[in-house]
């Protein structure tokens, strides 16, 4: 039971960790983490306990919460990089476009008279 208290808390840490490094754009650091975090899951795979022993010390710990807080993140994130791709896209269509057009209209720069 202690074992399972002690990686409940290093996922919660890991979890606040996550959250912050979204919060603050420390893209660098998910990795890391995300791997510290599947850890810490695979150990707690390992422990024998019951689901009320768990579920208990996840509310207690409000690990769920933070789950969701941190999900709630990670899909606005997603949604903002979404965004900002397609206004790239865009510009990058609108350049070509204008590029194209503008090289197909110069051979009547070219012609003699």
């Amino acid at each position: 039971m202690k074992e399972l208290i002690q990686e409940l808390i290093e996922f919660k840490q890991i979890t606040i960790e996550l959250i912050e490094a979204l919060q603050q754009d420390e893209i660098r650091k998910l990795d890391n983490l995300l791997d510290s975090r599947q850890r810490s899951i695979e150990n707690m795979e390992k422990i024998q306990y019951t689901t009320e022993e768990f579920t208990d010390i996840c509310t207690e710990l409000d690990i769920l919460k933070l789950q969701k807080e941190l999900l709630e993140l990670m899909k606005t994130k997603k949604e903002n990089t979404r965004q900002e791709l397609n206004k790239i896209q865009l510009t990058k269509n609108a350049s070509n476009n204008y590029n194209k057009s503008f090289y197909a209209n110069s051979g009547m720069f070219n012609k003699q008279i």
